[in-house]
């Protein structure tokens, strides 16, 4: 009878074995610093949201409820399109006012604003839903906010990013006596493009807060 011979691969010596780097962080942060910014930014207004919450009170919080959700009673009272509408419409004020600072030279520092203004909504929202309710306000931001949010939110500093690039163009362009290198055209086409794809994840956000808020939401409270 033949024997049936199993042979093994020799293991590759440890020095002829592919490395696995890390990644460089320092490029990393450096190709998308901005976008760090706006990250951090929105993360600042997070915490000074969260810490402004045991002070605040039921005026301002009703008032801020078309920003923010902060007035559930309202929001239960509605169906799925309202809740839609007024999921939809917060963000897009926030979506569209960063797009036309973008547009502007001076538009800088308002661009940061909003974002960290943003963050401060969310940070109250949060906050306010947990002093108020306990463990059932935990579970509905969790479940029922926190999703949508955290979409819109990639949205928002992705876009906001490419809104400070093109309002740092504006205003070299402001400034400098030489003309663009690429017509204004071409890159207000660039930018309007970006806007709108940041605008299909602030309807996908919307839709997701609508989907999880008619599912779950009654069951909080």
């Amino acid at each position: 009878m033949k024997g049936i011979v199993f042979s093994f691969k020799k293991p590759r010596p440890l020095a002829n074995r592919p490395r696995i780097s890390l990644p460089n962080l320092a490029q990393t942060a450096k190709k998308n610093g901005v976008t760090l910014l706006f990250a951090v930014l929105l993360l600042a207004g997070l915490a000074l949201g969260a810490a402004y919450a045991r002070s605040a009170g039921d005026g301002m919080l009703q008032s801020l409820d078309f920003l923010f959700t902060t007035n559930l009673d309202s929001r239960l009272s509605k169906g799925a399109l309202g809740v839609f509408c007024a999921c939809f419409a917060s963000d897009f004020i926030f979506i569209t006012a960063v797009y036309l600072l973008g547009t502007a030279p001076w538009g800088l520092p308002f661009q940061l604003f909003t974002v960290l203004f943003k963050g401060f909504g969310t940070g109250l929202t949060a906050a306010y839903l947990i002093i108020k309710n306990g463990l059932n306000g935990l579970g509905f931001y969790l479940l029922v906010l926190l999703p949508g949010t955290f979409l819109f939110c990639v949205a928002l500093t992705g876009f906001s990013a490419a809104a400070f690039r093109f309002s740092i163009r504006q205003f070299r362009l402001m400034i400098s006596a030489e003309p663009p290198e690429c017509g204004m055209r071409e890159s207000v086409l660039r930018y309007s493009s970006r806007f709108v794809s940041a605008l299909i994840m602030t309807f996908l956000a919307a839709l997701l807060d609508t989907v999880l808020w008619t599912l779950f939401a009654k069951a909080f409270w």
